[in-house]
């Protein structure tokens, strides 16, 4: 009961104080399953790293004579030799660089992935904010209708209103009330992601609050994005891994070497007595590797130079859209700037424009067409403001990819 009690409470919080787009953010990035398989990804690359920095295991024969080979100095009953092959010098080394190259870039696509997510949660967060927003303004302006009827209905009974204004206006406010439940399914859309990518019931009701992101300056957003992007990082790594195995390659293209020991068990003959009866054999071994299919070498080194040149292009490709997207986002910002001040000018001047029609139409019941539009028009240029800040939050999402 207890704790019944207290998720009560915290929910009662919730609706009261909203939640904000970081504490989202947060539990997306702390729930999400496919962030948590990049980072065991990742310890797993850094285990597969430290395997290679061992020497092969060496190998162990044993031979047993069932038909044992008759020697001079008796029978061999079993042979047992260990060998060993031996890396060049630096081939370790480039085996583990590049695989620690590859764990890297396990690393940086956990922080891409967390890039996404926080973009993906404050995009559908913007959305509930506008849609909330919208849904605010045309419920004011339902009220607003409802006076306005109340005014007509009174010009009606004076004798100086008609009653088509009346008719007028009902049709207005169904016409916003259907747009009310419109609004209502749309915000099912924007809430669902973000309850799934929370890991909460998708039908959990979202709270916003009607905050607005800082804006970055413009020169630190083109800095992180061609020196601190974990993109640029994933692609500097594969490259890292490459040259490794460039390097590799130089020392697989070299004949391998390998040291052994043989000893070989003699049983000494009864039927003739002869120096060195019996004696064991110990015979230290060599080996070498030859690498004759030269052509194979020269293929991989070729796809890798290929790789490279590809990643180089891949990263110009990347300077180049990270640095678009920025510089689209700004304009868009400092657009709907200029479009909140012009709407906000003319709101205040048709908001002192309606005062005088109101008091008008009250005491003479004339020009209420007029009086009606400018009450839309009202409308309209809260939208306007509405639909600019809706636009500044979707590039200011995109701008908080690159801080």
């Amino acid at each position: 009961m207890k704790y019944k009690i207290l998720a009560f409470l915290l929910m009662m919080q919730l609706v009261l104080n909203g939640q904000s787009v970081e504490e989202l953010i947060i539990q997306a990035q702390e729930y999400n399953p496919g962030l948590k398989a990049l980072r065991l990804d990742y310890e797993a690359a850094l285990q597969k790293a430290d395997q290679v920095n061992d020497w092969p295991d060496p190998k162990v024969n044993l031979a047993l004579g069932v038909l044992p080979i008759e020697t001079r100095l008796g029978a061999q009953r079993f042979r047992i030799g260990v060998s060993q092959m031996i890396p060049w010098k630096g081939s370790l080394a480039a085996k583990s660089d590049a695989a620690n190259a590859m764990a890297e870039v396990k690393s940086y696509s956990d922080e891409v992935k967390e890039i996404d997510i926080e973009y993906a949660i404050r995009n559908g967060y913007a959305t509930l904010q506008f849609l909330e927003s919208k849904k605010g303004i045309i419920e004011e302006r339902l009220e607003v209708l409802d006076a306005l009827e109340e005014l007509a209905k009174s010009a009606v009974r004076a004798g100086k209103g008609k009653l088509s204004n009346v008719l007028f206006i009902e049709r207005k406010r169904e016409s916003l009330k259907a747009n009310l439940i419109l609004i209502d399914k749309k915000i099912e859309q924007p809430t669902v992601m973000i309850n799934r990518w929370t890991g909460k019931p998708l039908d959990t009701k979202i709270v916003v609050e009607q905050e607005t992101d800082a804006l970055w300056s413009k020169e630190k957003a083109i800095e992180f994005a061609e020196n601190g992007h974990p993109q640029f990082r994933i692609l500097e790594n594969q490259k890292t891994a490459s040259n490794a195995k460039l390097a590799l390659i130089k020392y697989d293209s070299k004949p391998k070497i390998g040291v052994g020991l043989d000893y070989a068990y003699i049983d000494g003959r009864n039927d003739v007595v002869i120096p060195g009866n019996g004696r064991d054999v110990l015979m230290p071994m060599g080996s070498v590797t030859i690498p004759i299919h030269k052509g194979r070498y020269s293929a991989i080194r070729q796809e890798e130079a290929i790789k490279q040149e590809a990643i180089d292009k891949k990263t110009e490709e990347m300077q180049d859209m990270f640095a678009a997207e920025i510089e689209l986002a700004y304009s868009t910002v400092e657009y709907g700037d200029e479009v909140i001040r012009k709407y906000e000018s003319l709101k205040a001047i048709t908001s002192e424009t309606l005062k005088l029609m109101r008091t008008e139409y009250a005491s003479e019941g004339t020009r209420f067409e007029e009086l009606l539009r400018l009450e839309m028009e009202l409308i309209d240029y809260d939208l306007e403001i509405l639909n600019a800040r809706y636009d500044q939050r979707l590039a200011m999402a995109i701008l908080n990819k690159y801080n």
